[in-house]
């Protein structure tokens, strides 16, 4: 990607405004990570030096579980690491090139980047088509992911719900503690529907929980996300071998071109699950996907709960990828009483139709009303 056109744009810096967002969730969502009852995210505002103004998302979690980095940690370094280094006028790259100078925190740089991209089309009128190696489509295909359930009749309940919606996967949270008779009960109803099914246990099985694990593999035919935790390959080398039928897409572990290689070159993996905050950015995901796409890989967009600026952004990326089967880009009425852009996502018979995209508004207000922080860095010039 380092010969991209959008590199060589030239980018002009204003003001940056680093907004903290409180958003409600409908009801709550259990993983193997924790229960979620409100979205906190980071919105930042770009402006540059004609008045353009981009907006980007930073989806990381406000704690440390899903990854290293949590909401006030990136609002720290992007004051202190970023913002002091950003000058009235330079390039994409190199923007780009400071990020690269930072040793991880993937989603504050996700954030800015995302923000940049914004206003640099504004300017230029850039696309993505011009780097991406993948056929555009106009219909994104939608899965749903379900949280952790206990009880059969809800577990039940919702998975109707989600069939008669339409969407295209369904994808369960699982953890060693979860009670794999809730599975055995609804699976006469998948099987009915033949509904594509896929699980996703964010790296909460360790050695000692593969008997545990054995259910899933076993009694499924199907992919599971992330089953270990990232640091533990040799959990991995040890289910991989007792278990030769496992397909296993990874997430938390990939956080650059250069873990997508590894495992791929090792024969590990079977699929991938991107998320552009997790590897660092617009430009990083390109690469990303032009691998994928080469390599004849399996790959789709995943979601971390956010509003519809971020949830766009990865919908545009998933419109590159033909092939996947769903993406974890469920519509915003999905998560949120309301959104932050209007009109919301929208999703009908299972698909996101790509032509709304350009009708969509972020409404400043609304970040006003669930705004519970506010930071501004004017440019010194």
């Amino acid at each position: 990607m380092q010969h991209s056109p959008l590199l060589d744009q030239e980018i002009s810096f204003d003001r940056i405004e680093l907004n903290i967002i409180d958003i409600p969730l409908k009801s709550g969502f259990q993983s193997g990570i924790g229960v979620r009852k409100t979205r906190k995210a980071l919105i930042i505002k770009w402006q540059d030096a004609d008045g353009r103004i981009g907006y980007g998302e930073c989806s990381c979690r406000q704690d440390p579980y899903y990854s290293a980095e949590y909401l006030a940690g990136v609002v720290d370094m992007i004051q202190r690491f970023i913002v002091p280094n950003l000058k009235a006028h330079q390039t994409y790259r190199d923007v780009w090139m400071l990020f690269r100078k930072i040793r991880g925190w993937n989603f504050a740089k996700a954030a800015v980047e995302s923000a940049i991209f914004q206003v640099a089309r504004q300017e230029s009128g850039y696309s993505l088509s011009t780097d991406l190696q993948g056929a555009r489509i106009q219909q994104v295909p939608v899965g749903i992911s379900l949280g952790i359930y206990t009880d059969k009749g809800a577990i039940e309940e919702v998975v109707m719900e989600s069939i008669e919606a339409g969407y295209q996967r369904l994808k369960f949270k699982i953890a060693p503690f979860v009670d794999t008779r809730l599975f055995d009960h609804i699976r006469p109803l998948l099987d009915r529907h033949q509904v594509y099914t896929s699980f996703d246990a964010n790296g909460s099985y360790y050695a000692k929980d593969l008997d545990a694990f054995a259910y899933f593999v076993e009694a499924f035919d199907t992919v599971i996300e992330q089953p270990f935790s990232p640091s533990r390959f040799d959990v991995l080398l040890e289910a991989k071998k007792r278990f030769p039928q496992l397909k296993i897409c990874f997430d938390e572990e990939l956080k650059s071109i250069g873990n997508l290689m590894k495992l791929h070159k090792l024969g590990m993996l079977d699929e991938v699950n991107l998320k552009m905050g997790r590897v660092g950015g617009l430009i990083n995901s390109l690469e990303i996907l032009n691998y994928c796409h080469q390599e004849e890989i399996p790959c789709w967009i995943g979601g971390m709960f956010e509003t519809g600026i971020g949830r766009w952004l990865n919908l545009e990326l998933a419109s590159f990828l033909p092939h996947a089967r769903a993406h974890d880009l469920s519509p915003s009425l999905r998560y949120f009483v309301e959104d932050i852009i209007h009109p919301s996502v929208q999703m009908q018979h299972g698909y996101v139709d790509m032509t709304k995209r350009e009708e969509s508004q972020v409404l400043p207000e609304l970040i006003q009303k669930y705004r519970i922080d506010h930071l501004i860095f004017d440019c010194k010039k």
